[in-house]
């Protein structure tokens, strides 16, 4: 039963995963803003049949939102009912929680207006992103706690860090105006997707510094992706993208660097696994 319960939960983080690129495809294809400013109908129409090909993308995309939300609801209501550990449960639950809140402001982006009064705007899209990554986070801290309660073991701190710093220059190289003149559909897709990568390795360093009672591993990768949030809302409009945004984006990439690092050293004395609790 808990080697189910975490293939499941490990299911719904990648599909959670992939989602979140997929909306960033929808968005920077130009995908977001069709099916004629409707939702949850596409040009009046529930199904694809004959919508135009970026319409069908922003459909897709839907589709695919509304399928990630049942495993979503299925990770949650299986951390609440097989498992007695508080953390693992409220991990869950608070997925479950955020996910109406995710629709909703998935809804406002696409509709300008058609929910709320403010509609489509920069602080939304920032709010849509935070909410994504906080369903996220839930999801991968259940994962691995699943996964270490069905007996595969805490991971280690230093696997999870030198893994981020390996994907760090992918994401450099790929950010605006650094190794490509043309900040394409392509250039961005990849840049988004090694944003996500550093990201989910702090995520998981943090998860194990935890487990494992090492406090400075775990504030150096709890802040570490925090930082890679701050990098993440800087390519959402917030900001009119500069030269000072693309400098604070390098300061914030080589913070994040150094914080790998430190979790890297403090992180080589692991020891044995906290008590499951």
């Amino acid at each position: 039963m808990a080697r189910r319960s975490y293939y499941l939960a490990a299911a719904t983080t990648a599909l959670t995963f992939v989602l979140i690129l997929l909306g960033e495809f929808t968005a920077v294809s130009a995908s977001g803003a069709t099916c004629g400013l409707e939702w949850p109908y596409c040009n009046g129409q529930l199904l694809p049949f004959g919508l135009p090909l970026h319409d069908f993308i922003e459909w897709f995309h839907r589709f695919v939102a509304m399928i990630v939300g049942f495993f979503i609801l299925g990770t949650g209501a299986v951390a609440w009912r097989n498992y007695d550990q508080r953390d693992v449960r409220l991990g869950g639950v608070l997925a479950v929680v955020l996910l109406p809140l995710q629709v909703i402001l998935g809804g406002t982006t696409v509709t300008f207006s058609g929910l709320v009064p403010w509609g489509y705007m920069p602080l939304t899209q920032a709010i849509h992103h935070l909410a994504a990554l906080a369903i996220f986070t839930a999801l991968v801290y259940t994962t691995l706690r699943m996964r270490e309660l069905a007996g595969v073991g805490v991971g280690r701190v230093r696997t999870a860090a030198l893994a981020g710093l390996a994907v760090l220059p992918f994401e450099l190289a790929f950010s605006r105006n650094t190794l490509f003149a043309v900040y394409g559909t392509r250039v961005q897709m990849a840049h988004h997707f090694f944003e996500l990568l550093v990201f989910t390795a702090a995520l998981a360093g943090f998860v194990w510094a935890r487990r494992r009672g090492d406090r400075t591993a775990e504030r150096a990768t709890a802040l570490a992706a925090g930082l890679v949030t701050a990098q993440i809302l800087l390519g959402v409009g917030l900001f009119q993208f500069s030269a000072a945004v693309q400098l604070a984006y390098y300061a914030l990439a080589a913070a994040v660097g150094a914080l790998l690092v430190a979790a890297v050293r403090t992180a080589a004395r692991d020891g044995p696994a906290a008590a499951t609790t």
